[in-house]
């Protein structure tokens, strides 16, 4: 399970109580083991006094008997009285200069002299030491030159245990009592001043910030603390300030925004029933004469047929090519009317092929086209359809044919040549003309409404600024382009319906 970034985190006052305790210890720490060194280190001096005491002691008493008449007291006699004491010593014994112990009272003698011993049989001199670790057995051990009855020299060692400084009754009371006495003083005084100026003004802070984020913008933040929290205040409060007034800019300008697109929407639609009335004014122009001669034969027709026939084959002739002039004139009013309509709204699949020799057969009839030589290119290898409103895709081709047949007819021998390119996730459909092209101007405007190279009357500057924006709405592309042998390529890109 993931933890959020409070879960995660401690606060703020949680870490600062960690830290004064953790000063605070230290501080305990370091005071107690300040004392306990001094305490340790009295110690080790007031034994080492001690045992040296013990050996004078012991060695005045030894050299007294040794010049005593045999009936004296013995070594032996002298260092037993010594081990039934309270002294509790670890080591008792005497040496001599062959390592051979001769009195022993308590402890060990080693089995070669030492260092102690070499000083004290050979150097004549005392030597002292104090052995052991911190943590285990430590002693103060004292060895001293030593002459026995019958002039034997020889060494006398003592080794005192060392108790570490206790805490009850003794000065290491008081060094528990004042550090600990310190540091809660430390700790109440910290935490107090801690909370007074630190944590609650972060607080307060923190939840003027709540409330400024959860959309109260004007919220002002006041604190008493030092001065950079004073300047965090003061920010945050101007943060607020200006949040206000931004929302209530923002609240205006998305008004106004709104606004426009309402009346940006109802333009568009007008310019696009406008465009779609202009192209069907201009197809009815020309359609004007084509609908004109076939009617005319189909009336030569019927006149002739009024008139008695006898020659029955004449008769079924004059009547199947009235039929046939009939259904000329039926598919040209048939794809006018389609045209002209507002989008249906209805988003089927589309056959873009069939589509495209429809706005072909079109747009032929119109009288500025009927120069143009308009070839179609199989499509055997092309082939799909695409999810969008037929007449809307109608449209587009018509509008992009027009175009490339009134550029066409600049050059000596116009020809528009209509091709399609199947991919792996979308129909391309590729005009191309033989006029002089876009010039650079062209290339980056031509889609915008208005925008026309035609003379003032000749057009609107909708064509394909109403065909880009059907493609687009269709998730597919419209890219305008020259050719290097001259004239101008438009290609039309539509996704297939499942891609779609």
């Amino acid at each position: 399970m993931m933890l959020t970034m409070d879960q995660r985190n401690a606060s703020l006052w949680v870490e600062i109580v960690l830290a004064l305790t953790l000063i605070t210890l230290i501080t305990i720490v370091l005071n107690a083991g300040v004392f306990w060194l001094i305490l340790k280190r009295a110690e080790e001096e007031r034994r080492t006094d001690l045992a040296e005491a013990l050996v004078d002691g012991m060695v005045a008493q030894l050299e007294v008997a040794a010049r005593a008449p045999a009936s004296g007291p013995r070594p032996a006699e002298i260092l037993g009285a010594y081990a039934t004491s309270a002294l509790n010593l670890d080591s008792l014994y005497i040496v001599g200069a062959d390592a051979r112990p001769l009195h022993v009272v308590a402890g060990t003698p080693p089995e070669v002299l030492d260092g102690g011993l070499r000083v004290a049989l050979f150097g004549r001199d005392r030597d002292i030491r104090v052995d052991g670790s911190v943590w285990g057995d430590r002693g103060v051990e004292v060895t001293a030159p030593v002459i026995l009855r019958g002039g034997v020299n020889a060494a006398i060692r003592v080794r005192l245990p060392l108790a570490s400084p206790s805490v009850f009754g003794s000065p290491s009371a008081f060094t528990v009592t004042y550090t600990t006495s310190t540091g809660v003083l430390i700790a109440i005084f910290g935490f107090s001043l801690f909370r007074r100026r630190l944590i609650r003004p972060i607080a307060l802070v923190r939840e003027g910030t709540r409330r400024i984020a959860e959309g109260e913008f004007g919220h002002q933040v006041e604190v008493d603390a030092a001065l950079e929290l004073r300047l965090l205040c003061d920010s945050l409060n101007a943060m607020s300030t200006e949040l206000s007034q931004y929302r209530a800019r923002t609240a205006d300008q998305v008004e106004r925004l709104r606004r426009a697109n309402i009346d940006l929407q109802a333009a568009q639609a007008a310019l696009v029933r406008s465009e779609r009335l202009a192209g069907v004014g201009r197809l009815a122009a020309g359609l004007a004469h084509e609908i004109g001669n076939p009617l005319s034969a189909v009336l030569g027709f019927v006149e002739f047929l009024e008139q008695p026939v006898e020659d029955e084959a004449m008769q079924e002739d004059l009547l199947r090519r009235s039929r046939l002039e009939l259904e000329r004139i039926h598919g040209i009013i048939r794809g006018l009317l389609d045209y002209s309509r507002l989008g249906s709204g209805a988003v089927e699949p589309v056959d873009v092929v069939s589509v495209v020799r429809d706005a072909v057969d079109l747009v032929r009839h119109i009288p500025g086209v009927r120069a143009v030589e308009v070839t179609l290119e199989p499509a055997s290898q092309a082939g799909g359809t695409v999810r969008m409103q037929r007449d809307l895709l109608q449209q587009v081709f018509v509008n992009i044919l027009l175009n490339a047949a009134h550029a066409a007819r600049l050059s000596d021998v116009p020809v528009v040549t209509v091709g399609f390119q199947s991919h792996a996730d979308h129909l391309a459909v590729i005009v191309r003309d033989n006029g002089p092209g876009f010039d650079d101007v062209a290339l980056e405007r031509a889609v915008e409404p208005f925008f026309t190279t035609k003379e003032p009357g000749q057009g609107t500057g909708l064509g394909l600024a109403t065909a880009a924006r059907i493609v687009e709405g269709a998730h597919g592309e419209l890219e305008l382009a020259n050719q290097p042998d001259g004239g101008a390529r438009v290609e039309v890109r539509l996704p297939y319906e499942d891609a779609a």
